[in-house]
């Protein structure tokens, strides 16, 4: 079986920016510890706690090379290799992160590359959420969280995925909340605000507030939706309120937001021998992350169009 990456996360970028955040995960890790050979993903899942939310913890010193941008790369090293098994990858793999990475970070992030691959190889084994099922989300991210520190050290792991994970808890605890119907609006906005102050850093708030601060043009973008607006009579009302360049840039987002959902369409569709394949022909290393968790909140936002109708 073909090691393939495909770098491209354009439908997911259109959406986060129009507000609607989906799950991501992404994994890595350093050459100088393999990962415990002993610890079943499973029971390792059912050791964790479950919604729990994790005190602060200020970093004695910190690492430069564990951040999200090592995943980044690795993600380009693996689109750029091309590899059809991870002992040609790893061949490959001094010559490509010398092209993205300083002399003295490049063996360590040769190990550190070598166990991501097999994080990945881990986690595509694991069975996905069903998008229907905001519960059984919850428990993949547990599952995943334990495949993490099975193969990563706290301090890598914190370092490449901390943000993300508590990112994903509080996506998990948003379709929870959107999939209750016993909350009410206001209740639901409070667990929401709660949540986000547990799980999110500042800056992740602060994006969040950007994103949430769109909601005008949001709600602009559904009355044009539901009108059936023409490109150019999309173009024309937006101009108008927001002037030529948030306009022309929305048409971009459009674009983007309807291909991504065009792939989405086509994957619900298709029968589950069929998916399993498209998962790997139609969404990218990142986007496959994301892609339970994108029919998840599909299906709540159908939930609650439903109930709305009834």
């Amino acid at each position: 079986m073909h090691i393939r990456w495909i770098l491209g996360g354009a439908g997911c970028a259109a959406l986060v920016a129009l507000g609607i955040w989906l799950v991501a995960g992404r994994d890595t890790v350093d050459a100088t510890q393999a990962p415990g050979a002993g610890h079943e993903t499973e029971a390792a899942a059912k050791a964790l706690p479950g919604p729990e939310r994790p005190a602060p913890q200020a970093p004695a010193a910190v690492d430069a090379l564990l951040s999200s941008d090592l995943v980044a790369v690795f993600e380009k090293v693996l689109f750029e290799a091309q590899a059809p098994d991870k002992a040609t990858l790893m061949a490959r793999a001094p010559a490509l992160l010398a092209k993205h990475l300083r002399e003295d970070w490049r063996v360590r992030a040769l190990g550190l590359l070598e166990r991501y691959v097999d994080m990945q190889e881990a986690l595509r084994a694991q069975q996905p959420p069903a998008a229907d099922d905001p519960g059984y989300l919850r428990r993949a991210l547990k599952v995943r969280e334990a495949l993490l520190r099975q193969y990563f050290r706290p301090e890598e792991v914190e370092g490449l995925f901390g943000e993300q994970m508590r990112h994903d808890n509080f996506m998990a605890d948003k379709l929870e909340a959107l999939a209750n119907p016993a909350l009410t609006p206001e209740q639901r906005a409070a667990a929401l605000e709660q949540s986000e102050q547990a799980w999110l850093s500042q800056a992740q708030r602060e994006a969040r507030k950007e994103a949430v601060a769109h909601g005008d043009a949001m709600r602009q973008t559904d009355a044009l939706d539901v009108s059936g607006a023409s490109p150019q009579e999309r173009f024309a009302a937006r101009s108008e309120t927001y002037g030529h360049e948030v306009a022309r840039n929305l048409a971009a987002l459009d674009q983007q937001n309807q291909e991504w959902n065009t792939r989405l369409d086509y994957y619900a569709r298709a029968s589950e021998t069929e998916q399993a394949q498209l998962r790997e022909t139609l969404f990218s290393e990142s986007e496959r992350l994301r892609l339970s968790a994108a029919l998840a909140l599909r299906a709540a936002n159908a939930r609650q169009q439903a109930g709305g109708k009834e």
